[in-house]
Formats: structure tokens, sequence, C-alpha cells
């Protein structure tokens, strides 16, 4: 069990993380960030920018910074926690453009939901969170015409929680997951496919909570070195609306939470 862990193991574990998170302080997003270098002038240098809202975002995929699927498309829970309503919304939007859906191994966001149960409210046969998530994650594949994959722990890329950074897409497009050199986030595309300011509030709080909790690096963010909501705008109406958001959400963490913002870069339509 997860819980029943070799004090050695445990040891080697926890050396590995403090590793880590030294290494995320000399990531090239993260240090700059931490020289005070503006966000856009950071992203407008990177390699690959542009192409990044290129390829098209065709798996939904959790939230989570350790599912790496595909041109991913991250909503917590791959959906779990929206209303019915909102994931009728999503359906009608994404319909025919998401090839796969993801779900996985240890999921929070599942866990959260599956405790908001009724007992009379659990389908039959559902022993834990991740088979209830497993179930809705193949139905909303089935209500998309994608296919649904499941992602043991071997095939998720951390064992714990590495994530410094939540990027929240409102463009819709960027494939943050793939951009090289950027360091581990979650990734919040809903305010790019219509989920609401409210929902985004609460996904954003979740993810933020795991990240500065005993799941993730916890009391190692600080304000001098903060975690990151990191958001993507199409334009800068969208940037002041949806900064305002984040730094709601960022206000509640006593300064450990810092709002950084870009814009897309502009890319020439070039069909007839």
């Amino acid at each position: 069990m997860r819980n029943m862990e070799n004090p050695n193991v445990v040891e080697l574990k926890t050396q590995t993380i403090e590793q880590d998170w030294e290494a995320s302080r000399r990531n090239e997003v993260v240090s700059r960030l931490l020289a005070n270098e503006d966000m856009q002038k950071i992203m407008d240098s990177f390699s690959g920018f542009k192409e990044a809202f290129l390829q098209g975002l065709d798996t939904l995929d959790c939230s989570d910074g350790r599912v790496l699927m595909g041109n991913k498309l991250g909503i917590a829970g791959s959906g779990l926690l929206l209303s019915d309503q909102e994931l009728d919304a999503l359906v009608e939007r994404l319909k025919g453009k998401i090839k796969v859906v993801t779900t996985h191994d240890d999921c929070g966001a599942a866990a959260i939901k599956y405790s908001s149960l009724k007992p009379e409210e659990i389908p039959e046969g559902i022993k834990n969170s991740d088979e209830y998530g497993t179930m809705r994650g193949k139905q909303l594949a089935e209500r998309l015409g994608a296919i649904h994959i499941y992602l043991n722990e071997e095939e998720m890329a951390n064992e714990y929680h590495n994530e410094v950074a939540i990027v929240l897409d409102q463009t819709g497009k960027f494939n943050s997951t793939n951009l090289e050199s950027f360091p581990p986030h979650f990734v919040c595309s809903g305010a790019g496919v219509g989920l609401s300011e409210s929902y985004m509030k609460t996904e954003l709080e979740t993810l933020t909570g795991i990240a500065l909790g005993h799941h993730g690096y916890g009391d190692r963010f600080t304000s001098e070195n903060p975690f990151y909501i990191m958001l993507a705008a199409n334009n800068a109406a969208d940037q002041v609306i949806w900064e305002k958001v984040a730094q709601e959400v960022a206000s509640k963490f006593g300064g450990k939470v810092i709002v950084k913002s870009f814009l897309a870069p502009k890319i020439e339509n070039t069909s007839n």
C-alpha cells in the first residue's frame, strides 16, 4: 500500500523531491521570472512558441501535470467536476474535435467527486474513485466520438506532484506541455472552451491547493519562491478579464501565488 513504504524508500523519495525542487529553480522560465523578467518577453523568446498554438488540441486530459498524453487540452478530472449543464455544453463544443479522452491512476478530481456522492449515487460494481473516474471518462469519450485511455502510475510523467505553475489557457490553443524547457505545470484549458469564470476559480484554487499541500512541493513555495498562475490570453481585453479571475484565486494563498500573463502570438490566416 502507498502509505506503508519502507523508511529508506521514503528518505530516498524526499531527497529526490528536494533535488527536483532545486532543479525547478534553475528552469529557464522560473529563473527568469525570479529575476523579474517580463513574462511576455520570456515567451516571445522561446523557440517553438508560435508553433505551440498551431498543433490543434485533440486530447482531453486531466489538468494534472503528470499527464502528458497527446496535444493536451486540460480540465480537472477530464471534466469530472463539471455540472451536467457545463458538461453538455463542453460536449457540444468539442464533439468531433477530440480524438482521445484519458483518465488516470490516483486522480485527485475523481477522489473529490467520488467523496461527494451519496451511497445510492455510486453505480453498481464501482468500488473506488479511480473506477468511477474511468467509467465517467469512457462515457465522455463515447459522447465526443473519441477513444478512452486509462493511464496507470507507471505511464504518468512523475510519481508525485512536481508542478510549479498552472497554465491558464484562455486561448484554447496553447499546447504548453509540448513546449521545450517549460516547467512542470497543471493545464487549465477551460477558459478557452467556454467554461464559466466561477468554475475556473474553483478549478484553479483546487489545483493550487494540491501544489501547496503535502502532495506537491508544499511549504517550499514562499513569497520569494512563489507558485505561478501563467495566463495565456487571446488579446488585451481577455487578458484583463482573466487576470482578475486568477488574481482572486492567488489572493487566497498568502502571497505564495503570483499571476503572470502573456498574449498569444499573432498568427496570419493563410487560408483563402
